[in-house]
């Protein structure tokens, strides 16, 4: 029996809309979210059929800052880590202020990755990021103009027996905040979708504390719970001490 994939557009007119898994996120101006500090917003990564497979996402974003902790990413349907991580927008650690995409996958229990760089990119101003997803092939492009290709260790999607992703957002730099205004999602062989019904939780603001740098490789979530943000935080942080690359 053929899987059918759900579009979406989510303008974020009524607080978070379908992106219900939140932390430290301002939804104070209508229209658009915001992620200062440390901060996180996805979709529920609930199982390998959780969020999207196979087709065009774009999302209409603004990158404040010229360093590391901006994240537009893709995590794994099923919350487990090392796994099918694809970023559509990271920050270079080298104070450039380049962006880049990722493709991330286990390799024995480890984090691997490829990148490309999206050259010309400026920082401070709204673009429209997007990712084309398509069996063995994964395709960026920023407003419109292709910026790199991966066509090594492209995921299968869950129709094709793989895993879909959940599209997420991440800050985890005080110097540096995500502005997002729109998402859209298209299945692969689709046109452009309706706007999706909104949902809005409520959520305070958590003050975390400072993740330790000790540590490479918590345990993030269990993919029948939410996910640990903090966790996160704490592995990304870890990562850079270590390795001098930012990365999930």
């Amino acid at each position: 029996m053929a899987i059918t994939e759900k579009a979406l557009s989510e303008s974020f007119d009524n607080g978070f809309g379908t992106l219900g898994n939140a932390w430290n996120v301002d939804h104070s101006v209508k229209g658009e979210i915001k992620l200062a500090g440390h901060s996180g917003i996805m979709e529920w990564a609930t199982g390998r059929d959780a969020g999207h497979g196979y087709g065009t996402y774009t999302v209409n974003a603004k990158v404040d800052g010229n360093q590391p902790g901006p994240g537009i990413v893709f995590w794994p349907g099923n919350d487990q880590w090392p796994g099918q991580e694809i970023d559509l927008l990271e920050v270079t650690p080298d104070g450039s202020g380049r962006q880049y995409g990722t493709v991330h996958w286990n390799e024995g229990g480890s984090d691997a990755y490829e990148t490309r760089i999206f050259e010309g990119v400026e920082s401070g101003v709204f673009h429209d990021y997007q990712m084309i997803w398509e069996p063995g092939r994964i395709t960026f492009k920023v407003d419109g103009a292709e910026k790199g290709v991966i066509t090594d260790h492209v995921p299968l999607d869950f129709a094709s027996g793989g895993m879909n992703n959940t599209i997420g957002f991440l800050n985890n730099n005080h110097d540096t905040s995500l502005t997002v205004r729109h998402v859209e999602f298209t299945p692969l062989g689709e046109t452009a979708p309706d706007s999706a019904p909104a949902f809005t939780p409520e959520f305070g603001p958590i003050i975390l504390p400072a993740p330790e740098e000790s540590v490479i490789t918590p345990d993030v979530a269990s993919h029948d719970g939410p996910v640990d943000w903090n966790a996160i935080a704490a592995q990304v942080m870890a990562n850079y001490a270590a390795t001098g690359s930012w990365h999930l």
